[in-house]
């Protein structure tokens, strides 16, 4: 039982969902356009959702000492705090489509490896493992 809990938050918490594949001529209205092999690290708020509470300070805290420790950006590599609105990623002949006002949370970090599908991950004590892993 606990297994199949904690599965179930693991799959939940880098849903899916929020990820559309599109077609590569899909324009976005007020973001960014992301081509493999470059890597990306987008930290975004969703401002549909008006309150902060201590997970957005605690997203604001963490996102600032990534940027510190992997900063700035390279010509392969970006991390950063956006407020752009949606996202394209080009990868394996695919396109990936993130709409940031449609994320179930305020805050939220996207991470795109430049070889697989755009990951979102919504709990900010995961950013840095995640971003470790990636830069491997």
């Amino acid at each position: 039982m606990k297994i199949s809990i904690l599965l179930l938050f693991i799959l939940t918490s880098c849903s899916p969902k929020y990820i559309q594949e599109v077609p590569s001529d899909t324009k976005t209205k007020f973001g960014f356009e992301i081509s493999a092999p470059n890597q990306a690290v987008y930290f975004v708020e969703n401002e549909k959702f008006e309150f902060k509470n201590n997970r957005t300070f605690e997203h604001e805290k963490i996102a600032n000492e990534l940027y510190n420790s992997f900063g700035p950006a390279t010509d392969d590599f970006y991390i950063g705090k956006t407020n752009a609105r949606d996202f394209k990623f080009n990868v394996n002949n695919k396109t990936y489509y993130i709409a940031v006002e449609s994320l179930s949370q305020r805050t939220a970090m996207i991470l795109f490896d430049g070889a697989h599908k755009p990951i979102i991950e919504f709990n900010p004590k995961k950013y840095r493992k995640l971003i470790l892993k990636m830069k491997k």
